[in-house]
């Protein structure tokens, strides 16, 4: 996040995306022109993958985001990570649904991270209650 922000990223940064409800805020946020161009990574289950997507596509409808981005893990580090963390392969089957969203000039995109190696003898990550890594 450090050097998302020494890049001019705005992290995290709220948006006005919903015409009702008030949503989190985008973990980053990239300015270009009027719009910005939205990141959201994946700590917590499935849930909050789908409700990231569907953030990020709405945004992409009320012209707020030019585009989007999803980082997810593989299931590779599945068993190592938050119980039914969001992962690559179980938002796959969804593709489709995203790509019948009629976008014009917008960009979604989910992008898959493979760790180097996994092991269950690495020390673990502290974490605070929102899921975020303390260091």
């Amino acid at each position: 996040m450090e050097c998302l922000k020494r890049n001019a990223w705005l992290v995290p940064h709220k948006l006005n995306i919903a015409t009702v409800k008030k949503l989190g805020p985008m973990d980053a946020a990239y300015r270009v022109g009027d719009q910005y161009f939205g990141l959201e990574w994946e700590t917590g289950n499935i849930s909050s993958s789908h409700r990231s997507l569907n953030k990020m596509v709405l945004g992409m409808i009320k012209g707020t985001l030019v585009g989007g981005a999803l980082i997810v893990p593989t299931r590779a580090m599945y068993r190592y990570l938050t119980d039914r963390v969001g992962n690559y392969e179980e938002l796959e089957p969804y593709f489709d649904l995203w790509r019948m969203v009629e976008l014009k000039n917008a960009l979604l995109v989910v992008i898959a991270i493979e760790p180097d190696g996994v092991g269950a003898d690495v020390p673990r990550i502290p974490k605070g209650t929102n899921g975020r890594a303390l260091i």
